[in-house]
């Protein structure tokens, strides 16, 4: 069995959503200053690095990280990669082998921007066309290689709403790089957050054993 690690680390060379900030970790304790242990602290958002996004988080009452459902994040899913050059639409899609139930994870070639600092205003994301082309195949995860499904140039977050509105759940900031398309068991599980609308997540694949 082999495992790929597709979560961007959390520290300074981590990209921020627009003016959202860096994460920061500090120190609390050092041995190295006389402290019994190591101790540090984060600050971060919700939607930090490789996350899921919630129902809630676009849609108020619905599913958080509590009560939703985690075969959302754990089982079979499917890597499938994108030689695109603007924006995801249902045209791209429809050629790929997308069926019921389906955990799919898009890879547009933008994982190398999750290690760098600087935020990237021009990513790729989905269209609305794309966004209700997945709901009509009723998968149940789908996830991308950037911070977000929607451009970031977005007036009412149109691709959230569609895909969480319809029980869809978005994991977004994967690390894809080096990752051949093909079909893995999925392991991105959401922490356990009161009334979380998302969730940092540490986001494993594995080759399945036949």
């Amino acid at each position: 069995m082999k495992i790929y690690d597709i979560t961007a680390e959390i520290g300074s060379n981590l990209p921020p959503y627009g003016d959202t900030g860096h994460p920061t970790i500090t120190p609390v304790a050092r041995m190295a200053d006389g402290g019994f242990c190591n101790v540090s602290k984060m600050k971060l958002s919700t939607h930090t690095g490789t996350h899921a996004d919630m129902p809630h988080h676009f849609i108020d009452g619905a599913a958080n990280c509590i009560d939703i459902p985690l075969c959302h994040f754990h089982g079979p899913a499917k890597v499938m990669r994108l030689d695109i050059k603007s924006h995801i639409t249902k045209a791209d899609l429809e050629g790929l082998d997308i069926q019921v139930g389906n955990i799919i994870l898009l890879d547009t070639g933008q994982s190398r921007y999750m290690g760098q600092a600087k935020f990237k205003a021009d990513y790729l994301a989905l269209t609305t066309e794309a966004a209700e082309y997945l709901v009509s195949k009723k998968i149940k995860t789908i996830g991308i290689d950037y911070l977000s499904v929607d451009p970031y140039d977005t007036a009412d977050f149109a691709v959230h709403k569609i895909l969480l509105g319809n029980g869809i759940v978005v994991l977004e900031g994967l690390v894809l790089t080096g990752v051949p398309e093909g079909e893995y068991l999925l392991s991105a599980l959401p922490l356990k957050i009161e009334n979380g609308d998302g969730s940092p997540v540490r986001a494993v694949l594995s080759t399945m054993c036949s």
